[in-house]
């Protein structure tokens, strides 16, 4: 396993008191997977839970700093936590690097596939909130997660924007017909 936690705790800005919640957040399933016998856990219960404190850290601080409707809040929020959004925020502090992939993953570009550390980022914000509450949590969030927001590309789901159009012209009436 790596050991050089002190150059990600530095890039991040925060020192870990229990150094096993840092190393379950960067254990890819395939790691955990091909090591079974030493009972190695993988991150995907403390991405659950990331998951979840980004998502009230995001929406307290759009709701502090913007002066929109809900949906626009929504839908900004949306585009900051998207996969893509968080493994370009993962990939600002190299997470691919430190994280423990099984070989096959490994060998495949598993380090710098967006879906893996996107998922990594959010275990690192579950773990960070474990291990130092939601005020180290969220420095966290602020500062790689919610910076430069003006520059980052908002995230748009195709159905909403379609009902959108739809509902803003008098006669629209948008009907979803299943086909097959």
């Amino acid at each position: 396993m790596n050991s050089d936690y002190e150059k990600l705790e530095s890039v991040i800005g925060y020192e870990f008191d229990n150094k096993k919640l840092l190393v379950n957040a960067l254990t890819h399933t395939s790691y955990a997977n091909e090591h079974k016998n030493r009972k190695v856990k993988d991150n995907e219960r403390l991405e659950f839970l990331g998951d979840a404190v980004l998502e009230l850290v995001s929406s307290e601080f759009l709701f502090l700093n913007y002066e929109m409707p809900e949906g626009k809040m929504t839908r900004l929020r949306a585009s900051l936590v998207c996969e893509g959004t968080l493994a370009r925020d993962a990939k600002e502090i190299n997470l691919g690097e430190f994280l423990y992939l099984g070989k096959g993953e490994d060998e495949t570009g598993g380090r710098k596939r967006d879906s893996i550390v996107s998922d990594a980022f959010e275990a690192l914000i579950g773990a960070i909130f474990l291990d130092g509450g939601i005020e180290e949590a969220k420095y966290f969030i602020l500062k790689f997660a919610l910076n430069d927001i003006e520059k980052k590309k908002l995230f748009y789901d195709s159905k909403t924007v379609l009902q959108e159009r739809v509902n803003s012209v008098k006669n629209g009436n948008l009907v979803y017909e299943i086909i097959k």
